[in-house]
């Protein structure tokens, strides 16, 4: 590739990635490679002129002492050259050489470590988001209108209950429901309209949600279920936080019910994984973004027919982050959530996947041999 044609060529469309930048060198490396071949090539083919030449003055006699000055001389300049090409080859070329394997580490280093920060910054992300889910549960089960209900049992009460939990839902539209339930598992109020009619008075004792919510010590503590579909929601996605509701609204209260808000997960976990990456469109088309559980089951992805599946994890040495290449060669980079406040973050993690651009695509694009 000659330097005007690489001189017309824009950045972008050189591709400036570290994959990129390690082909260069190692096309550089190559050309050098073969000049210093030909060099030494040229250098023998002198060095064998010059040892005919003087085979013939010699045998020319006085005749040719004249020639045989000429045939030293170039002798001495093969060797000279020869000298020339062996310090470029122990300088040059093994500096070249070990841009080659500094350039491979960076490829690696690089490509994991950007991909890494991203994962890190989405589980993060939604980690942080969920936090504050935390603190609804339980400063909502302290509402008047629903320990009151529980507490004096009537259609009326159950009724404000309702208005009280829909109000809460028009201005926390992260929520699918709210549901209020006795301490038998009974449905006493729910917050979306669409759903109340199927939900009163049903039996949620069974459901994993109730069950530890009622073993709460206190009003301090809370429970989070695992991400799922809800049979009581038409199969949304959703993530139940869940607590006690205690008599008076006091921390130390009477167990009184429970109060289980239902976070409308596939809206808010496919908006994590296809908007919060802000990938570019190219680069969108090559990658993928999950959203992990602590058990590795793919609870998000921007490939959704995915959820629900488990992601064979390559990580034998249980690392808080880290990359590595999958057998198609493309790049897996992994993060774990650090948790937040006192919010331990279930042991989520985040996952990319990115194809790779084969090597020899590349130095099509180049122009590279």
């Amino acid at each position: 590739m000659t330097q005007t044609a690489i001189k017309s060529k824009s950045i972008p469309e050189f591709l400036a990635t570290p994959r990129s930048m390690r082909l260069i060198t190692e096309s550089i490396g190559g050309d050098l490679e073969r000049f210093s071949g030909d060099n030494s090539h040229v250098v023998r083919q002198i060095r064998l002129l010059a040892i005919n030449a003087l085979i013939e003055a010699a045998r020319a006699g006085e005749t040719g002492k004249g020639f045989a000055v000429v045939a030293n001389e170039v002798q001495r300049l093969a060797q000279a050259a020869a000298d020339i090409a062996e310090r470029f080859q122990e300088g040059v070329l093994g500096r070249i050489g070990l841009s080659r394997s500094m350039a491979d580490a960076l490829v690696e280093e690089m490509e994991g470590a950007r991909l890494v920060d991203l994962a890190q910054t989405l589980v993060q992300f939604i980690v942080r988001n969920l936090f504050e889910r935390t603190a609804d549960v339980r400063w909502w089960a302290t509402d008047s209108a629903l320990w009151g209900a529980l507490q004096e049992p009537s259609s009326a009460n159950a009724q404000h209950a309702a208005s009280r939990l829909g109000m809460i839902n028009r201005f926390y539209t992260v929520y699918l429901d709210l549901v209020m339930t006795d301490t038998r598992g009974h449905v006493i109020a729910s917050a979306n309209p669409h759903f109340q009619r199927t939900l009163k008075d049903r039996d949620l004792s069974g459901e994993n949600w109730f069950q530890t919510a009622s073993r709460c010590s206190n009003g301090d503590d809370y429970v989070v279920d695992t991400v799922r579909r809800s049979p009581l929601h038409a199969d949304r996605d959703v993530l139940v936080y869940a607590t006690g509701i205690r008599a008076g609204g006091r921390t130390d209260g009477e167990l009184v019910g429970t109060l289980g808000v239902y976070f409308d997960w596939k809206a808010q976990g496919q908006a994590i994984v296809e908007k919060e990456a802000n990938l570019t469109p190219p680069v969108a088309e090559k990658t993928e973004v999950l959203l992990l559980d602590a058990h590795n089951m793919v609870i998000a992805s921007s490939r959704p027919e995915r959820v629900y599946t488990h992601f064979a994890l390559n990580n034998p040495h249980q690392l808080a982050k880290g990359s590595y290449y999958d057998q198609t060669g493309a790049i897996v980079a992994f993060a774990r959530t650090l948790g937040y406040e006192d919010y331990d973050g279930l042991g989520w993690s985040c996952a990319i996947i990115q194809r790779t651009e084969s090597d020899d695509a590349i130095r099509r694009q180049l122009l590279l041999k």
